[in-house]
């Protein structure tokens, strides 16, 4: 198996993308257990309107990213690191089934127990991939190899779910982040997002934020 190559200047890939939507699964997890009342009885139904489209955008990014970049990756060395990433990863997966089997069931004392461990299994998954992924990408992967994480992630997507991941992506960022995504994209989206995207996904039915 052949070594990660060491490089005295190694590769700089634009990582917004993927940051933006780390902060974006913590703001979810913090934000799912005031969805679901707490210290009182969960709401089922206040947690599933923000549950549905941080399922749908976390499996999304979890199979462009191992089809794009930790397939790639693990075939040049290290695969300690790439062992440790699949099972704080299959943590998270039955968690994930089981936040759905408690919405479907109305099963509240379970939906308690899983806006627990859900977002510290989700936060300790990706504290690992910042901390020891995230930094290979510059150093293993190849131009050609990081744009195909682009597409993969368009794929899973579609045009039809760009349309709900961007305003997703942003809600609550900072000015910063918000800037720095908007500069990747081509004008036309710009403008789709600020005037029809955006207030679409303001209109609808989520978790609220939490006061402040």
């Amino acid at each position: 198996m052949g070594a990660i190559p060491e490089s005295s200047t190694p590769r700089r890939f634009n990582l917004t993308m993927l940051n933006a939507a780390y902060d974006a699964f913590r703001r979810d997890m913090a934000r799912m257990p005031a969805a679901a009342g707490e210290g009182t009885a969960p709401d089922p139904g206040r947690v599933a309107r923000g549950w549905a489209m941080f399922r749908r955008h976390w499996l999304a990014q979890q199979a462009a990213e191992q089809r794009a970049l930790w397939t790639v990756m693990r075939g040049r060395g290290r695969s300690a690191l790439f062992d440790e990433l699949e099972l704080r990863g299959f943590r998270v997966v039955p968690l994930l089934d089981g936040v759905d089997a408690a919405l479907e069931h109305g099963d509240r004392r379970a939906l308690r127990q899983y806006t627990r461990t859900l977002p510290a299994a989700v936060n300790d998954l990706l504290d690992y991939k910042e901390a020891e992924m995230l930094p290979l990408i510059h150093r293993v992967l190849t131009p050609f190899e990081w744009g195909t994480f682009d597409v993969e992630m368009r794929r899973e997507l579609g045009m039809r779910g760009l349309a709900s991941f961007l305003p997703w992506l942003l809600d609550g960022a900072p000015d910063a982040t918000v800037r720095a995504v908007m500069r990747l994209l081509p004008p036309p989206f710009r403008m789709l997002y600020r005037v029809r995207w955006l207030p679409r996904y303001q209109r609808a039915e989520r978790w609220a934020a939490p006061a402040v």
